[in-house]
């Protein structure tokens, strides 16, 4: 190993020599890629005896690793970041060591569900290129997540089914346990599609 008496008197290529034969190695600070864009996944919420679209955005910024959702989340939204972290990890996705900011619109309704549970999480591989942003499009995505990745069913899911069919998404994705009910809505334009968990998707 080499030995410096004072450090402050070399010159850089000097110092980096010394530091590149050294038995301590520097990290690289994580990268962040120009690709990282604003992600948006729809999803719907029940509202009364209807219900309303919902509009998940994503970006990913420099910064110190953070991850906030705004756009007048409920107790329960907010609660949902833990839930998220958990189901990527276990799951086998990796979450982005990235300041991520999720809005939810319109930010004048309130939100207080588990069925935007999915949609954060898809927004959020979809910043981070781990899922194809044109796997979203027309499509509607709702679902409460448990922290091993799997899905469990929500309340309301036959006003979810009318909103995605007001909007002629040609897709909706929901939890596997509410299929039976989602199924008395059918029709031919409108594909449901029941998912177990993050990695069916």
């Amino acid at each position: 190993m080499h030995t410096v008496n004072n450090p402050s008197k070399l010159c850089q290529p000097q110092l980096l020599t010394i530091l590149s034969h050294s038995r301590f190695k520097i990290k690289s600070p994580p990268l962040y890629t120009s690709a990282m864009k604003i992600s948006k996944v729809y999803s719907a919420i029940p509202y009364g005896y209807t219900g309303h679209l919902v509009t998940v955005e994503g970006d990913a910024t420099r910064g110190l690793p953070a991850f906030n959702i705004v756009g007048m989340p409920g107790k329960m939204i907010t609660e949902s970041r833990d839930r998220i972290r958990s189901a990527l990890r276990n799951s086998l996705f990796d979450f982005p060591r990235h300041k991520i900011i999720i809005n939810l619109a319109p930010a004048e309704l309130r939100k207080d569900s588990t069925h935007l549970d999915l949609p954060i999480t898809l927004a959020i591989l979809s910043l981070s290129q781990q899922l194809l942003a044109k796997d979203l499009q027309n499509r509607m995505f709702v679902g409460e997540l448990s922290l091993d990745g799997n899905l469990k069913p929500i309340k309301g899911i036959l006003n979810i089914v009318e909103t995605a069919k007001k909007y002629r998404f040609k897709q909706l994705i929901i939890p596997a346990g509410n299929m039976p009910q989602a199924t008395l809505l059918a029709d031919n334009n409108l594909d449901i599609i029941p998912a177990h968990n993050l990695r069916e998707l």
